[in-house]
């Protein structure tokens, strides 16, 4: 072998150490860097030549210095890392909204409603005296307040998410951008087998993993800057250098048409509501001929909505005032109708966002709802966002708080109901002159049965058939006069044969109808009805005065008459404002079977107290629970916060482990170790000094050889 070669050898062997001294070096100093993965310098030994003895190597060459990387092991810990995200951050958001339900530490919903009934038992003991009736007003405000409080303090922890989603889209928006800048940056400097733009393709990584804390994403990497990023179901987010925004969106209705349907009208609404309502129609045709029929689900389709019995619940489409568009249908917190009567088609959906939403935008199509969505079987919509901290902040938002508002009005509206069933059938310590109802049909529903959800009354679906008795005393001696039931006798659609209310068949008119024409003959009339508003007065002559009896219907309790609390809800619930100025209207007693209210009477508050420990029918629409107490109920509620916030903690416990896990071995692979380097610059210094010693022994052989002149 020639000496010559030895230097060329020794020299590459010099300059190839030489970059693997300075790559262990740049790792020492980037120890702490985040998202730094250790870089090594790829040795391939040199071309040959072939002669005898053999083919001899000509040293080495340093190709190009890589990282050390796992795409797959970063691509798992990407996916762990969004669920981890989520759960961590639902976890701290239900700790805030545990504490709005804490009964433990503070008096709360539970013990307010039984010192309620409590104070209609000691109403029950003293009837006559105006303190213990004074006293029982002020308990059921604090109630009230304290229903109201805990809805509207639910509400604006929603509307404080809404401004954290605002800023995680906006962030999610600002890492999209620089992803894709990035990843122009890394196809300009990439030369494949020559450099490798390593600081670049370390900081991709991690604006991707911080982009995977807030949305669930999925990576491909085919090389350089050919990189794409997409939500786990499939939207992309970068396309190499492209970008696709997330955007937060206001209320909007998109409809989904059969290909064969023929309905041109669109579904409006008016309202606001947590949830998204999934309106499917299930009877086509025209309105009102064909008696076309929709069903509503608000967890898209998993689950239907219900009647009070539980059955699935199904609304008729009609047109009653025929002005080409469908009546107004109160469904939940919404009220829904179609622009257009005619060609409704079976199948055809229409999806409500009665709040803001999470939107997936592309320049060349319309936005796509991707807003997190999990039914009330607890299962995630997977078409749309699951993981990261925005599926924590709509989960929260719009599945755990909607689900307990809802909850917190199904238990006021039982409240309300069951109280002024019984209050509106009682008598207090004087009789009445005028009424007033507290709920109201909707404007021009005034001619439409009660019990229909086009007549937009709270209560009409709770009213049943039967009779409703009035009592008519003289307003200056006090003395009994008449009594009787309302007769609705040629009344209603179709008319009535029996006399009785029927809801299905009477409206608000028919009901001012019946009162005018049972009590209304004589001369003076001794009660005259009208409609103020969508709600019913009842005005009696100066000479007379009336009270209210056996009620089989519901329908003054149904209407606000002579009844105790005003409301639909949460955010309403109150005492009834005649009550504070007069307490003499709340009626302890009943008229009994002489047609007398006696002072002492104490029936009906006994009937209001007895409801604390009575089971009784409270409906969200998406559950119907029969079988509970008023406070069971709401203790049921607090227990399913509870639920849901351990259920949140051990997610992310587990979660951020197998996260925890999946970093670490990738820092095992990727991370600097100084110990390691350490060894590393040790070995490559040993490495350095034995190819200038063999530069050094080809330059001595050199010498021996010339020295052989002389």
């Amino acid at each position: 072998m020639a000496i010559s070669p030895l230097f060329n050898i020794g020299t590459s062997a010099l300059n190839a150490t030489s970059a693997c001294i300075s790559t262990t070096g740049n790792n020492i100093a980037n120890v702490d860097t985040e998202g730094y993965n250790r870089q090594y310098v790829r040795l391939e030994d040199a071309y040959s030549l072939d002669k005898r003895p053999g083919a001899q190597g000509q040293g080495v060459n340093a190709t190009e210095i890589m990282r050390r990387f796992n795409k797959f092991l970063e691509k798992a810990y990407l996916g762990k890392s969004s669920v981890a995200s989520r759960w961590d951050q639902q976890s701290t958001l239900m700790s805030t909204v545990q504490s709005l339900f804490n009964e433990s530490n503070r008096t709360g919903v539970s013990s307010m409603m039984s010192t309620f009934f409590n104070a209609w038992q000691d109403l029950a003991a003293r009837p006559s005296d105006s303190a213990t009736r004074q006293s029982l007003l002020s308990n059921a405000d604090n109630l009230s307040q304290l229903i109201n409080s805990t809805s509207e303090r639910l509400k604006k922890y929603q509307s404080q998410m809404d401004e954290s989603i605002r800023d995680q889209v906006n962030k999610a928006n600002d890492l999209i951008k620089s992803i894709a800048d990035l990843n122009k940056q890394i196809d300009a400097h990439s030369v494949p087998g020559v450099s490798n733009p390593n600081m670049l393709l370390d900081k991709r990584d991690l604006l991707v993993r911080q982009l995977s804390e807030i949305v669930d994403v999925n990576v491909n990497d085919r090389g350089a800057g050919d990189y794409t990023v997409s939500t786990a179901n499939g939207y992309p987010l970068v396309n190499g250098s492209e970008t696709y925004s997330l955007e937060v969106q206001g209320p909007q209705v998109e409809a989904l048409r059969r290909p064969e349907s023929t309905y041109k009208g669109n579904l409006v609404y008016e309202g606001t509501d947590s949830h998204e309502y999934t309106v499917e129609v299930i009877r086509g045709g025209n309105a009102p001929a064909d008696a076309p029929q929709i069903r509503v689900s608000l967890d898209g389709g998993k689950t239907w909505l219900m009647d009070e019995n539980g059955d699935e619940a199904r609304y008729t489409l009609t047109d009653f005032d025929s002005d080409g568009k469908t009546d107004p249908i109160r469904v939940g917190n919404l009220t829904l109708s179609f622009d257009d009567v005619n060609d409704f088609y079976a199948g055809d959906t229409f999806t409500v966002v009665p709040k803001s939403g999470l939107y997936w935008v592309e320049p060349t199509r319309g936005p796509v709802n991707i807003t997190p969505q999990v039914g009330f079987n607890g299962m995630d919509n997977t078409n749309r966002l699951t993981g990261g901290k925005l599926a924590a902040l709509y989960n929260v938002r719009d599945d755990n708080c909607g689900r307990y508002l809802d909850e917190l009005d199904a238990l006021s509206r039982s409240l309300i109901w069951e109280t002024n069933r019984l209050h509106s059938q009682g008598a207090g310590l004087e009789k009445l002159s005028y009424a007033q109802g507290t709920y109201s049909v909707y404007k021009n529903a005034t001619n439409i049965p009660l019990s229909m959800a086009q007549s937009g009354l709270t209560f009409g679906s709770k009213l049943t058939s039967g009779n409703i008795m009035f009592n008519i005393y003289d307003a200056a001696t006090g003395d009994y006069i008449s009594s009787g039931p309302l007769d609705f006798t040629g009344l209603g659609n179709p008319p009535s044969a029996s006399g009785n209310f029927d809801p299905a068949a009477h409206s608000l008119e028919d009901v001012v109808k019946a009162i005018n024409n049972t009590y209304g003959a004589g001369t003076p009339a001794q009660l005259t009805a009208s409609i103020q508003d969508g709600k019913l007065l009842i005005e009696s002559d100066v000479s007379v005065n009336f009270a209210l009896g056996a009620d089989t219907t519901g329908l003054m309790a149904g209407l606000g008459i002579n009844t105790f609390f005003t409301g639909n809800g949460a955010d309403d619930i109150a005492v009834r404002d005649e009550l504070h100025t007069n307490l003499n209207l709340v009626n302890a007693g009943a008229v009994n079977g002489a047609h007398e209210a006696n002072p002492g009477d104490m029936s009906t508050a006994e009937s209001i107290a007895a409801l604390a420990n009575k089971a009784v029918s409270i409906s969200t629409g998406w559950k119907v629970s029969t079988g509970q107490t008023l406070s069971e109920y709401f203790n049921a509620t607090v227990s399913t916060v509870g639920a849901d916030t351990r259920t949140a903690q051990t997610n992310a416990e587990y979660n951020i482990a197998l996260a925890t896990d999946l970093d670490n071995q990738v820092a095992s692979l990727g991370g600097v170790n100084i110990d390691e380097e350490m060894s590393n610059l040790i070995k490559f210094q040993h490495s350095y000094t034995a190819a200038a010693k063999l530069i050094t022994t080809a330059d001595e052989m050199l010498q021996t050889l010339l020295g052989l002149k002389q």
